[in-house]
């Protein structure tokens, strides 16, 4: 594994007794049960599911109008239902769109079918639907934990996702398809690290590499049409799987062709659908030129203006039906590039400004219902802004440790929010690298817990050696004759190489 060398530091006493009391192996014939069942990532599936079905039922119990359905995506299924095709993403407005990325809007309209036409029903259908898809983003986070750091780490991750109040809240609260999109986006990146051969598994896997390959593609291209703003990270995936099969001396040509070829067969029918139903080539979707404009005109003061939308303004929602679906886009996206280039450092502000709501919901808090309901801002820019913090420092201590192997995960962390800061953020448009930031949040932990541990012990360990020494003059005459042995090989070489030698040491406790 990446990480190996940071565990070959075994002979420190401190990490022969956590392994002795909290990790050692036991025969699974004899093994408790309830021990044997926390340690599996499918019980954290499980409880995470319960718990988000329990929250769910409260919900409810409770009244109130809190759960948001994506209003182009909920007219387009229900128009997808009554069986008009996919078209009326806003009131008023008929006819063959490409407003929204199919795949969601598919899902909430076999809710309509299956339940009879009645849009409360499809509300709790797509709260089930996304608390599944959030359940099951344990599973991939958990490979991935242990592919990268360690099955502690790994198994610490998944139950923090189970309960992180995030994970727990926008399921339930946006009928959206930010769920499905972390659950895609995570198996993605899973599948790009483990995706380059092990060498006592490469055999194995080289007998199945094409259908492998294809099979990575294919997951591309539904997350694509699911949510493309992840398609900013494609190429870079594939670059840095070329990369490693290249160091590794066996043929990546291929297997890149094949993983693109099989992408673009599985987005072309939709992309075909689009350019016959609107005459414009549109591979996904068509709405980023007016998202680009809602957050980049002369009416933003701060984040966007959602009000300058077709769906609530009319004098918009009039030159939407004048001009067309794609004419209107692209007239919105060159009127915000008008903007930008007349006013340059009113977009900078803007955009630090969607910088900081994404990372800290300092904004974003103020429009949330259900944090506003349960009167939560502090709380909930305070949870979100530690959260990144932690998962930032996991980033750079992952990094310090093999660059390159964390590679992807720097990509998706860094340069997924992109997108929001130059159009408009909100916290659950971040929510698909959540799951991501939780490992790294969890590793952050583990690193800093390691590190207070190791010096307590190192401390601990010097204090009883000074008693000792007390007691006996011989003892003492033997520690001074090693410390000036010490001071006469200290130089700033021998110093710089002990402190590496502790910082691995303390990444090898973290881990374990």
């Amino acid at each position: 594994e990446a990480f190996a060398p940071l565990r070959q530091n075994e002979t420190l006493e401190f990490m022969r007794t956590s392994q002795a009391s909290s990790t050692a192996v036991i025969s699974p014939l004899r093994e408790d049960f309830i021990q044997a069942a926390m340690r599996s990532p499918l019980t954290a599936v499980a409880a995470a599911l319960l718990l988000r079905l329990g929250f769910l039922y409260l919900a409810h119990q409770a009244g109130g109008d809190f759960f948001a359905v994506g209003q182009e995506a909920g007219n387009v299924a229900w128009a997808l239902a009554l069986g008009h095709g996919f078209s009326s993403p806003l009131v008023g407005m008929q006819g063959p769109t490409a407003w929204v990325a199919p795949v969601y809007p598919m899902l909430l309209a076999l809710g309509f079918k299956l339940l009879s036409m009645n849009p409360y029903h499809v509300v709790i259908f797509g709260q089930v639907l996304n608390s599944i898809f959030s359940a099951l983003t344990c599973w991939p986070i958990y490979l991935l934990a242990k592919k990268i750091f360690s099955p502690r780490v790994a198994l610490v991750s998944c139950w923090t996702w189970a309960v992180l109040p995030t994970a727990i809240l926008f399921p339930l609260e946006w009928i959206w398809d930010q769920s499905l999109t972390a659950l895609l986006l995570t198996a993605l990146i899973c599948a790009t690290l483990y995706l380059p051969a092990e060498p006592s598994i490469r055999a194995a896997r080289d007998a199945h590499r094409w259908l492998i390959w294809a099979g990575y593609g294919i997951g591309w291209a539904f997350a694509l049409l699911t949510n493309p703003a992840i398609g900013l990270l494609l190429p870079l995936f594939l670059a840095w799987l070329a990369w490693q099969r290249h160091k590794s001396g066996v043929p990546w040509k291929g297997p890149i062709g094949i993983a693109v070829l099989t992408c673009v067969l599985g987005m072309v029918p939709w992309t075909a659908r689009n350019y016959a139903a609107l005459g414009h080539l549109v591979p996904v979707k068509s709405n980023f030129g007016l998202e680009f404009w809602l957050g980049n005109n002369p009416d933003v003061k701060i984040i966007w203006t959602w009000w300058r939308s077709p769906a609530s303004d009319a004098a918009e929602s009039d030159e939407l039906h004048r001009l067309g679906e794609i004419t209107y886009m692209r007239e919105k996206q060159s009127q915000a590039l008008q903007f930008i280039k007349a006013h340059p450092g009113t977009f900078l502000d803007s955009s630090f400004d969607r910088f900081v709501d994404t990372w800290t919901a300092l904004w974003d808090r103020r429009v949330d219902p259900w944090v506003n309901a349960l009167h939560a801002d502090a709380a909930y820019t305070s949870f979100c802004s530690i959260f990144s913090l932690l998962a930032l420092l996991g980033l750079l201590l992952a990094r310090r440790a093999d660059a390159f192997q964390t590679f992807p995960l720097s990509a998706a962390m860094l340069l997924f929010p992109v997108t929001y800061y130059i159009t408009h953020s909100a916290v659950r448009y971040r929510h698909p690298i959540d799951p991501l930031m939780t490992v790294l949040a969890v590793y952050a932990v583990a690193c800093v817990y390691a590190n207070v541990t190791m010096r307590s012990e190192s401390s601990s360990r010097a204090n009883s050696v000074s008693e000792g020494s007390l007691r006996s003059p011989a003892l003492a005459s033997k520690l001074a004759a090693q410390t000036e042995a010490q001071g006469d090989e200290g130089s700033p070489a021998t110093s710089n190489s002990r402190r590496r030698r502790r910082a691995r040491s303390r990444r090898t406790a973290a881990m374990e």
